[in-house]
């Protein structure tokens, strides 16, 4: 007896399809296990002395073992701390420079960013307005209209991680498949323009370009919008050399535009890194990340 061939359902391919573009899944900072969290002792010093060490460690993270220690203080310090949102946010930002600048490999930097994401949002679990609302199963990106200035610094590194996340970590079938993901930063970085748009020498700027670089053609990109929001990241803080090494990496190199994107690159590599508006830590994976760009001109054009 022949059996007639059914096709698959659209709802029994879905998982497959999630498995092989890639899935962008975590329990949520403010739920489920517990985060990381190091010895409450910090060593014998007050929290004070504790969190003082720790910045200064992480100031002057210049690679991925200085900054793997300014990780571990501020994880000891977590239990302790008179300020937990402050070291969340910090922690939060180490983990996705470590994704981004030193993490080998997709299973590696997905492992960085959702930490880095989930401390974000635990920082973030500290509005109890935003709180309630993903508690009742709200999606963040709407929630964020509850959170304020206070809480912008975790609101900029969700943003950051969620969209290294996505870009790094999944195929193109995922980048389709997730793409709500995107709207969600989208949400986010609209209440950060609201709440201080130069905030963090021209990253809140920074962020909104490079969505609108990264938006599909059938969904709103939008390269000039993304040129204009480039350089008012220029204007808020001019001696940064996070928004010349974005606009090369990604408008420029995607324009066609190589005069431009060596200009860009080539200025970030005649900064003292120790000196510019942008912080060492993330400074030294600019300057070595131009390096490399400009090392593969000749295959990017």
């Amino acid at each position: 007896m022949n059996v007639p061939h059914r096709a698959p359902t659209l709802l029994a391919v879905l998982p497959l399809l999630a498995l092989v573009g890639g899935c962008m899944s975590w329990t949520p900072g403010w739920e489920g296990s517990p985060l990381p969290a190091g010895s409450a002792s910090a060593g014998g010093q007050s929290p004070s002395s504790a969190l003082a060490g720790a910045e200064a460690l992480f100031e002057n993270a210049a690679d991925a073992s200085g900054l793997q220690r300014a990780i571990g203080e501020y994880e000891a310090l977590l239990p302790s701390a008179p300020d937990p949102g402050a070291v969340l946010a910090r922690l939060s930002e180490a983990h996705i420079l470590f994704g981004a600048a030193y993490a080998d490999g997709k299973n590696a930097k997905a492992h960085a960013y959702t930490t880095g994401i989930r401390y974000a949002e635990r920082a973030m679990a500290g509005n109890p307005a935003f709180l309630r609302r993903v508690g009742a199963g709200e999606p963040l990106g709407d929630a964020s209209a509850e959170l304020a200035r206070a809480e912008i610094r975790p609101m900029l590194f969700w943003v950051t991680g969620v969209s290294y996340y996505y870009k790094e970590c999944l195929g193109g079938l995922g980048h389709l498949l997730q793409f709500r993901w995107m709207l969600r930063t989208r949400q986010v970085m609209e209440r950060m323009m609201e709440l201080d748009p130069a905030y963090e020498h021209g990253a809140v700027p920074f962020s909104l370009a490079i969505y609108y670089i990264g938006l599909p053609a059938s969904a709103g990109r939008d390269l000039e919008r993304s040129a204009e929001l480039f350089a008012q990241s220029v204007a808020d803080a001019p001696t940064s050399l996070l928004a010349p090494w974005g606009r090369a990496k990604y408008l420029h190199a995607r324009t066609g535009d190589r005069a431009a994107f060596r200009r860009d690159l080539e200025w970030v590599l005649a900064q003292d890194p120790a000196r510019a508006e942008s912080p060492l830590r993330w400074n030294v994976y600019f300057q070595r990340d131009a390096r490399e760009l400009l090392g593969r001109i000749e295959s990017l054009f």
